[in-house]
């Protein structure tokens, strides 16, 4: 839900509101016009009309913005304008980036958005930018995470409060260095974003499937500009009730037999992992009618699990730790932007503050299964596949000697996080430009997660059948009532005591003198003898990057590009390439592509790289450009 306030009628709406008024009493007085009358719409034409004009505000607007903000980008750049994140039912900033195409987000246990990747690669590879600046807050990731990389857990960062969302996917000579697989930027909210007086709020209640309760959402915003000033105050807040279960791992394993078990002195686990151990003979009360005392050997394995070989026992692999859990809790998030903007003719200068404040109140219970460091007997198995060699899943099996541990966990955090970006840019010249910002930013953390375990008595008889033939959710049943407490003991249990407390703070100042104008923003890509140009929006001309011949007449008409009946775009006679406005620009050429025994040689890229003496033209390029005064990156 969204609003704005006006501080007052103007007179044009005014003379609206009373022209439709009038034109309602007066239509049927036209039938009464005496012949002798002046028409009332001949005595209108005496009168100027007002200039009037159309502002396109809302979705269409900012599918525009974004348009042009791609457009007029030197990189590769996606953007999302505030007309459209305001649309969007989206619970925090990481929501609203999973739209950008290229982007994917790694989501919290509860489902919610959480950290940005960019391209495939992993969250730590992207930088992110609170207002142009480096930002970081103190936080661990996900639940039971331990994050310690340059990840920023947006779940921080309502939508509500920002007025741009940008994704670069390459550098850009104004930006700070950015993460290998790109960088976002989050600007926040200004006054001039939308001169005038305005007051916008928002409100939502929001439900859990799996939550009894309703939780909710609310913003206010109230901005205004007073001739070259501006301030802009703003609130936003989250209450959410979650619940979420589900059946989860904590890894696979396959058990480490022994020389005895595989029939070898050696060769046996040769895909790794044995993570757990078969006894080597079976102890008391191990369940299944097992024998006490008797050798577990190969022989014995094979005889209580037919039709499987000691390679499928051997490498099959299981949960390390199968469980069924739950966590349900509530979210709570406060923030708050303030800022004052100065936008004169040549000089605009700003400070924004942001405040952030988030408190989760968490319980987490689950029930393992113990595959790790346990000591099952499997029987009855079955697998995916009959080579195992290069391992394979076990789809169902009874397994005796098992054992089950409980684990109560609360996660109790808070996070704290405040910033500042002052700054200016001035216009001092048509073509020059200076531009200052500096940040500073500081959070803190602090999580209790201790944690309770108990389990199933030893030797006491349990048995666990296990199928997993659905290749969906495994089923995991026991013959014991897990209800029970009676069935657990503390000997081999334990209570974990865990207290977190991070602090981080950053801190810089950059600047940037800029020269040049529209006619500078071109990007053109180099590859061996073609030339390949991106239009620019700088007036009716071939290419910025071109110029006329010597005996050209520097104010005649400029020709126009023609297309060769082969689709490509052949220059206009007279015109050649400017060095000083161009720039050969040489992809990496990667050795996998070109070398014999690389990834793609069974491609014939290889082969194909010497007809075409790839590597010889690549060297040869360069130096012609050098040659002609046209710098080489």
């Amino acid at each position: 839900m969204h609003a704005r306030v006006a501080p007052r009628f103007t007179a044009r709406r005014l003379g609206m509101i009373g022209a439709a008024l009038l034109a309602g009493t007066a239509w049927p007085a036209l039938a009464q016009t005496q012949p002798g009358d002046t028409p009332a719409a001949a005595q209108d034409q005496s009168v100027p009309e007002t200039e009037q004009s159309i502002v396109v505000t809302g979705y269409r607007a900012s599918l525009q913005s974004s348009t042009n903000a791609k457009k007029n980008s030197v990189g590769f750049t996606d953007s999302i304008f505030a007309e459209d994140i305001g649309k969007f039912p989206d619970t925090n900033i990481a929501e609203s980036f999973n739209r950008i195409p290229g982007v994917t987000i790694a989501r919290e246990v509860m489902g919610e958005g959480l950290n940005v990747t960019i391209r495939g690669l992993g969250t730590h590879f992207t930088r992110v930018l609170l207002n142009g600046a480096p930002v970081a807050v103190d936080s661990t990731g996900r639940t039971d995470s331990q994050n310690t990389n340059r990840e920023v857990d947006l779940d921080m960062f309502p939508t509500e409060l920002f007025t741009s969302l940008t994704v670069n996917k390459s550098g850009i000579a104004d930006q700070v260095e950015g993460g290998a697989a790109g960088t976002v930027n989050m600007r926040s909210a200004r006054p001039f974003d939308r001169s005038g007086t305005r007051i916008t709020y928002g409100a939502q209640l929001t439900k859990n499937t799996n939550s009894k309760d309703w939780g909710y959402r609310g913003s206010l915003l109230g901005s205004t500009t007073m001739g070259d000033f501006g301030i802009l105050l703003g609130v936003a807040g989250v209450h959410n009730k979650v619940r979420t279960t589900g059946f989860e791992t904590i890894g696979w394993t396959n058990p480490n037999l022994s020389a005895a078990q595989c029939g070898a002195t050696s060769g046996c686990n040769p895909t790794g992992g044995g993570n757990w151990t078969i006894p080597g003979t079976v102890p008391a009360n191990s369940g299944a009618g097992l024998p006490t005392g008797a050798t577990i050997d190969q022989a014995f394995l094979l005889a209580r699990n037919p039709g499987a070989t000691i390679s499928q026992i051997d490498n099959g692999i299981i949960p390390r730790l199968g469980r069924r859990m739950f966590e349900e809790g509530t979210k709570d998030r406060i923030n708050a932007i303030a800022s004052l903007e100065y936008k004169g003719e040549r000089f605009h200068a700003y400070v924004d503050g942001m405040f952030g404040w988030k408190d989760n109140q968490l319980e987490r219970v689950d029930m393992n299964w113990v595959g790790r460091n346990g000591a099952a007997i499997p029987l009855n198995t079955q697998y995916d596949r009959s080579d195992c060699t290069q391992g394979c899943v076990v789809t169902q099996g009874t397994y005796a000697n098992a054992q089950w541990f409980l684990e109560y966990r609360p996660f109790i955090e808070k996070t704290k996080f405040w910033g500042v970006n002052p700054g200016f840019d001035w216009e001092i010249a048509d073509k020059l430009k200076f531009d200052v910002a500096a940040n500073y930013t500081w959070s803190s953390f602090h999580r209790e997660s201790p944690s309770v375990v108990v389990l199933s008595a030893p030797n006491s008889g349990v048995v666990v059948n296990y199928d997993n033939s659905s290749g969906d959710v495994p089923t995991i049943s026991t013959n014991i009532d897990l209800n029970n407490p009676a069935n657990f003991a503390w000997p081999g249990g334990r209570v974990n005591i865990q207290d977190e407390k991070r602090q981080t703070e950053t801190k810089g100042i950059r600047g940037n003198l800029t020269w040049g104008g529209r006619d500078f923003r071109t990007l053109f890509i180099t590859a061996s003898h073609s030339v390949y140009t991106v239009e620019t929006k700088v007036g009716p001309r071939t290419e910025p990057y071109m110029r006329q011949g010597a005996a050209s007449n520097a104010s005649a008409p400029q020709a126009s590009a023609s297309i060769a009946r082969n689709g490509t775009k052949k220059v206009a006679s007279g015109y050649s390439l400017d060095p000083s406005r161009c720039a050969l620009i040489i992809p990496d050429m990667q050795n996998d592509v070109v070398m014999d025994g690389g990834a793609f040689a069974a491609s014939g890229s290889p082969g194909h790289g010497r007809e075409q003496n790839a590597i010889g033209n690549a060297s040869r390029l360069p130096a012609a450009a050098r040659a002609r005064g046209i710098p080489v990156i």
